[in-house]
Parts: C-alpha cells; structure tokens; sequence
C-alpha cells in the first residue's frame, strides 16, 4: 500500500485499482501580445476569478483608436461630398461632350476633371477601408491587452512591471467542470470493465470511461492505461476505483 500511495499511481489488486483524481485538462496560457504589465491580481491564484486578471499597458493604443475614429468620421463626411461633387462633374461633363460649340480641348478638360473626381473619391474610400481594419486591429490589441481566465487559475507566472514578448508563458489554468483518473487495468481484464458500473471509494459514482490506451504502458508492461472521466468533490484525492455489475 506503501508503494501505491507514494507513486500516486494505479496497482492492479485484487480489490481495485488506485488512483488519484486530477483536472481533466491543464493549460500552459501563453501571451498573444508583448508590452509592458502594468496590473496582475495575484490574488486570484487558486480561484475562478473572472475579472480582468493581468493588464498590459494600453495607453498609446487608445489614443491611437480614438484618433482612427476621429480621422474615420472626417473621411466619411469627405467622402459624402466628393460623391455629390462627382455628379455634378458628370452632368457637366455629359453635357459638354455634346455641344458642337465646345472645342474638343474643352470637352477633354471636362473630362479629365470628371476622371480626377472619381480617383479621388476613390483613393478616398482606400482610406476610409484602412482606418476601419487600423480600428479593428486596434481594438483586438487592447482586448488582448486585458487578460480574464474562464477556468480554475492556478497560477500566475508574471509580475507587475514585467516586460512579456509574445507567447511567454503568463498562467496556469485548469479545467475542473470534469475530474479525471486515470489507473492501470492488466490487458487480459480490459474487457471486463466495460459497461460496468464505476464505484470510487465504495461508493457508486458518475464516473465513465473516456479512454482506453491500448499500448501496454513503458512501467506497467502488461496493463493499459484507461482514463476515467466524472465528477468528486475533491481534487488530488487518492481514491479506490472498481468496476461492478
């Protein structure tokens, strides 16, 4: 029993199996973003916080959004007059195009003035499609800049004050809506436990196999592991595992 406990795995016995119970997935979270921490709530290790856990400096970004905006609603308002402006042009010009008192040089004139028209209202709307990616991407920036986790936060890797460059590891969360065991079953008894009911610690439990390994394991060379998914009350327990009709 010594033996089992210690290595924190499974032992094939004849009263079951021993295991111990564990987050159903575990995520290294890295950064999408590098800049300059200037928030980290240190106090949200071990939690499921879900406010604003780390905050990278965002300052210049949002006077960066606010000026896009500004120079967005002035293109905008530009482009509205360069399209009445290039009606009238048009007009003008259709009319020149068929009176035989304007010289030909006044017709081109026309015309190039109307073309001139339709290249800037064209370059333009360039401008006004760039501003409207430069704001998006902006505002993805900024959302990324303040950093909430949706599972278990175990903990939290950088400081106020740090300097983080993309994908440098920030925090360790865990998924804990299911628990997982995982025990060692002799080859030759993998088929006696499935569609039996799973019982922890003597008790019935909603436990259900999620995955049979079927390569014999590197230690235990005549047992696959299988995987164990459902609900307990506490994490890292060491718990008896059986398989009953």
């Amino acid at each position: 029993m010594r033996l089992i406990y210690s290595s924190l795995l499974v032992s094939s016995l004849l009263f079951g199996y021993y295991g111990k119970v564990e987050p159903y997935q575990t995520y290294n979270i890295k950064a999408d973003i590098s800049g300059k921490v200037v928030e980290v709530n240190k106090s949200a290790e071990g939690s499921f916080y879900k406010g604003i856990v780390i905050k990278i400096d965002d300052y210049q970004n949002k006077i960066d959004l606010k000026n896009s905006k500004i120079q967005l609603k002035n293109f905008e308002n530009i482009l509205k007059s360069q399209k009445e402006i290039l009606k009238r042009k048009k007009r003008i010009y259709e009319v020149y195009k068929t009176l035989k008192t304007k010289s030909q040089l006044d017709k081109d004139l026309k015309f190039y003035d109307y073309q001139n028209s339709i290249i800037t209202l064209n370059q333009t709307k360039n401008t006004i499609s760039n501003l409207k990616a430069q704001i998006l991407k902006l505002e993805d920036t900024i959302s990324k800049k303040s950093i909430s986790f949706k599972n278990y936060i175990y903990a939290i890797q950088i400081n106020k004050g740090d300097y983080i460059n993309l994908s440098a590891p920030i925090a360790t969360t865990m998924d804990l809506s299911k628990l997982k065991i995982e025990i060692y079953v002799p080859i030759d008894k993998i088929g006696s436990i499935k569609n039996k009911k799973i019982y922890i610690n003597d008790k019935i439990s909603n436990f259900k196999v999620n995955k049979i390994y079927k390569v014999a394991d590197s230690k235990y060379v005549t047992s696959y592991k299988v995987e164990i998914i459902g609900q307990y009350p506490k994490v890292s327990d060491i718990v008896k595992v059986e398989f009953k009709d």
